[in-house]
């Protein structure tokens, strides 16, 4: 396997819009914006996860150099769908959104703790210790006729938060590879589909993510209640000085 210095150089001399560079046959390097949560992330859904039912790529090495960061795994061969809508596929990535939502924890975050990343909190840096400190964070950007509504946090599960085609691949033997691990963590169950709703929002893979959304189930009209509350959360966070 090379050096870091090596694949330093490497990247450096990469297109300036890449964010991986497949070293080799077996190995691959994401650099930009790459942190230390998504490498942890990694290798701990890796150990926890059955790989028969979601494949992880394997972490070989995680380094810095000044402010870039450098993940270092296993390339995985198989094919990214550009468009994901028929029936069998959608059905398979909703039992291992399900699959990972089995996992639970006390304290909420990445999977062995730190920053918690992703859309919901890109405007900030926050670590959230417990489920009191994200009840109190998610509560608190309630405001004007909002206030005194209350948001319930209930079961921390892990969560992807970024279930997208791009961040899938369909492996030669049927497997599937989930890829990009820097949003996951363990939150509550309804962020995931929260999540999903941005890329429809934007335009992005709305026919997946709505497609995706059915085949995860209906929700009781209080889950509706706490999904829609977690949007205010999101967008009084996003569109007022907290």
């Amino acid at each position: 396997m090379k050096n870091d210095r090596t694949i330093i150089d490497l990247c450096d001399h990469a297109p300036d819009d890449g964010t991986t560079l497949q070293l080799n046959e077996g190995v691959l390097v994401k650099y930009r914006n790459v942190s230390i949560e998504e490498c942890r992330n990694q290798v701990e859904a890796r150990r926890l996860l059955d790989k028969k039912i979601v494949v992880v790529p394997e972490v070989y090495r995680y380094f810095s150099k000044g402010t870039e960061n450098y993940l270092v795994m296993e390339f995985v061969q198989g094919t990214v769908k550009n468009l994901i809508e028929d029936d069998e596929s959608i059905t398979k990535i909703a039992r291992i959104v399900r699959y990972l939502q089995t996992y639970q924890s006390n304290v909420p975050g990445p999977l062995a703790g730190g920053q918690s990343r992703g859309l919901f909190w890109e405007n900030e840096e926050i670590e959230l210790r417990s489920a009191l400190r994200l009840e109190e964070y998610l509560n608190r950007r309630m405001i004007g006729d909002q206030e005194g509504l209350y948001i319930k946090v209930g079961k921390l599960v892990l969560n992807h938060n970024d279930i997208a085609p791009r961040n899938i691949i369909w492996m030669p033997d049927g497997s599937i590879c989930l890829i990009d691990w820097s949003h996951a963590g363990y939150y509550p169950q309804l962020l995931e589909l929260v999540i999903l709703g941005f890329n429809t929002q934007e335009g992005k893979d709305s026919g997946f993510t709505e497609r995706l959304r059915i085949k995860l189930g209906s929700l009781t009209a209080r889950e509706e209640e706490d999904l829609d509350l977690l949007k205010m959360a999101w967008f009084n966070s996003h569109h007022y000085e907290m």
